[in-house]
């Protein structure tokens, strides 16, 4: 990459985004802030947000790509747009302005966002029926975005580990514990446990660490049988997160530790097994507590903690396996809650539900964070499609630009160009040296996409649901080439585009990018692996309860249907009626009482089938869905041989969304492929960066946030300045 001080000697260093998804918008956000910065945003379609854009159709229905659901831990994602609002609230832009070019569906970030703390997934009821386990998370403290410290910033394999026991403690607790066991707790000195005055004796002769011989003792208890009862155990496990806390490195406690943990392991399933036996409405919470006893044990074993690639060195295995290999039962690496976590992630080769991938050091990193760093609530919700909510502000945001005010930096306007898909790349390779000459991208035949009107957004901020920014004639249709030349139109290059575009431009016939280039980008393309994806949503003229759903709103995978996952998004109801009120006034949709989004991975198999028309699978899959398969959570429409298909329950056209070719394609975090991929950060080419989800960026995971942290890594690598690294929440992660 060329030095800061060689472009500083230009008055403006043009900077060329070609993708406007969310690692593209983040990288303008931070360019846009470092002056003397030009920065120029190239989007194919009519619209931004990659895998996060959304439309409206005739009637304001949203229509989205998939399901979109934020996690509590999303910190660099939620402070970008809790800064973006901010600007939002300043200019007063939501949906009372009385200036139609103003209005956006939103004026704050709380309209936009809220905590959803309702979560479930199905399990079997031992008799072969679907039930759905569902529960109700708790608040964290604080809002996803704030300033970190020690406490609501705990990246660290320790605090993780700690948390993880005190999850374990909870769990057995409620299982094996009665109001009359001897627990673990506050000193009580009236009375002392027997495993109170065995641990008194630690002391007595010895000359080792006074933790190592408490650790010893323990585990000798655990091994003979002295510790069977509820209260040892918990007390053995006590013990352990005691010696955690103090995190003493010395040689020999891991190894001390990890017999102790074993041991605790084995007395904690022998009676977990036998509760089941008697209640099997425990099973759920047996399975977590397998589950978490196999990750500590795991972590110790193979010495996680103190490996300077912390999680990474397991990413050459699948999660499910590694799990396997560290003790968990059969019934809880197949349980519905690890498939419930492979199905956020769609971590299916191919899309084959057969084939389960997902590298355990990544599948881990998510879990942790996801359950022991979120601010707030596990999982927030937007009260609009992800355009409306994320993209409609930030181009607003982008494109204005702000002075200096009340302490932040002044943000230079951002120059959006719709409609211009990347057709080639000219790159010149030296002795020394790989850049960007030229930039070549397919436009319709006019001029108007580069006019401020294009793009624009409608009377309520939304982007509509299909091409209507050219109403031209069918010559001005016909594509032409625009070509960008270095040094006249633009100085660096990032690319934000989805892997199998990254590569299909730069892997084109003739072209020799990945063969002048190092090893390792031939590597990237040959490993990573992207998979299609399918998304519905149907409109209702009843609400959940009628439909015979009483447990409330809220998100449920591992569903085992043709589609794993189901939301009830009614809440979008009242920015649809916006749209209508604002625009054209009332509309017959207005009398849907709820809406369902439905979303699930879609295999190879499936795309190959449907020979270029996957939307007419997806369609046939969700009417099959709602046909037959959502009776055991929509009981009352089935009664005497019905289903929800019946005109009189949907209100509208169904919405069926395959998402199989391009950027479109969702990035998979297989085993033996995370250590192939390329940072931003990467100086093999002199003038150019990539960015997106599908990059190194340290959260190495198909999402929001993992886009967002590779645009600040791309737009560091331009900078060397800001964004500095070190504010890239969980960047530097173990």
């Amino acid at each position: 990459m060329e030095t800061q001080n060689n472009v500083e000697q230009k008055a403006n260093v043009r900077v060329a985004i070609v993708g406007g998804g969310c690692a593209g918008l983040t990288a303008a956000w931070w360019l846009a802030q470092e002056p003397g910065y030009e920065v120029h945003v190239y989007e194919k379609s009519w619209r931004l947000g990659g895998k996060g854009a959304s439309g409206r159709d005739k009637q304001g229905r949203i229509q989205e790509h998939g399901l979109h659901i934020w996690l509590g831990f999303y910190d660099n994602a939620f402070r970008m747009m809790r800064e973006c609002y901010a600007q939002v609230q300043e200019n007063k832009w939501g949906p009372d302005h009385q200036d139609v070019t103003h209005r956006l569906a939103h004026g704050s970030f709380e309209d936009a966002f809220f905590p959803e703390p309702h979560i479930g997934v199905g399990i079997d009821d031992g008799c072969g029926e679907l039930e759905v386990w569902s529960g109700f998370l708790p608040p964290a403290k604080g809002l996803p975005g704030d300033e970190s410290d020690a406490e609501t910033n705990p990246f660290t394999l320790a605090n993780y580990l700690v948390r993880c026991i005190e999850l374990l403690k909870t769990l057995m607790v409620s299982v094996i514990g009665t109001p009359a066991d001897d627990r673990p707790g506050k000193a009580r000195p009236d009375k002392r446990s027997a495993t109170d005055e065995a641990a008194d004796l630690k002391f007595s002769s010895g000359d080792m660490p006074e933790s190592a011989v408490l650790l010893e003792l323990m585990t000798t208890y655990l091994r003979t049988g002295v510790l069977t009862t509820a209260a040892g155990i918990l007390q053995a496990v006590t013990i352990f997160e005691n010696w955690v806390r103090q995190l003493n490195y010395s040689p020999q406690l891991p190894d001390t530790a990890l017999k102790l943990f074993e041991a605790v392991a084995a007395q904690i399933r022998k009676q977990l097994r036998e509760f089941v036996k008697i209640d099997q409405k425990l099973r759920w919470k047996t399975e977590i507590i397998d589950i978490v006893m196999a990750i500590i044990v795991g972590l110790y074993r193979d010495r996680v903690l103190f490996q300077p690639k912390g999680l990474d060195t397991l990413n050459n295995v699948d999660y499910r396996e590694w799990l396997k290999s560290h003790g968990a039962m059969h019934s809880s690496v197949n349980s519905r809650f690890i498939s419930g976590i492979y199905d956020l992630v769609f971590a299916y080769e191919g899309g084959d539900h057969s084939k389960p991938q997902l590298a355990a050091g990544v599948a881990l990193r998510g879990a942790m964070r996801m359950f022991f760093t979120y601010r707030g609530a596990m999982f927030w919700r937007m009260r609009s499609g992800m355009g409306d909510a994320v993209f409609a502000p930030l181009y607003k945001a982008l494109a204005q630009g702000t002075s200096a005010k009340g302490g932040r930096n002044a943000r230079s306007p951002v120059h959006f160009h719709f409609l211009h898909s990347l057709s080639d790349v000219g790159m010149h390779y030296g002795q020394y040296s790989r850049r960007v000459e030229k930039l070549i991208f397919d436009t319709p035949s006019t001029d108007r996409i580069d006019e401020p009107g294009a793009g624009a957004l409608d009377h309520l901020g939304c982007w509509p649901d299909e091409d209507a920014l050219l109403v031209h004639s069918d010559s001005e249709r016909t594509p032409r080439q625009k070509v960008l030349n270095v040094g006249d139109d633009f100085d660096f290059v990032v690319m934000a585009v989805g892997f199998d575009d990254f590569v299909t431009v730069l892997d084109a016939p003739g072209s020799e990018f990945f063969n002048r280039m190092p090893r390792k980008w031939a590597d990237m393309r040959a490993t990573v692996k992207t998979v299609a994806t399918k998304a519905g949503q149907a409109w209702l003229s009843k609400d959940v309860e009628s439909l015979g759903w009483y447990r409330g709103s809220g998100m449920f995978s591992a569903l085992g249907m043709r589609f794993q996952t189901w939301a009830d998004m009614t809440h979008t109801l009242a920015t649809e009626r916006a749209w209508r009120q604002k625009g054209a006034g009332d509309d017959p949709a207005d009398a849907a009482r709820s809406v369902a989004y439905f979303c699930s991975v879609m295999s190879n198999a499936e795309v190959k089938k449907a020979s270029g028309a996957p939307e007419r699978k997806v369609m046939q899959d969700l009417r099959a869905m709602l046909r037959r398969d959502m009776k055991p959570l929509w009981p009352a429409p089935f009664k005497n041989g019905g289903s929800v298909l019946r005109p009189s329950l949907l209100v509208g056209p169904l919405h069926a969304q395959a998402n199989w070719t391009g950027s479109d394609r969702y990035a998979l975090s297989l085993p033996k492929t995370i250590e192939q991929r390329i940072s931003p950060l990467d100086p093999s080419v002199s003038n150019m960066t990539i960015a997106g989800d599908w990059t190194a960026c340290g959260l190495d995971a198909g999402c929001v946030e993992a886009a967002v942290m590779s645009g600040k890594l791309a737009a560091h690598a331009l900078t060397g300045a800001l964004p500095a690294l070190e504010s890239i929440i969980g960047f530097d992660h173990p």
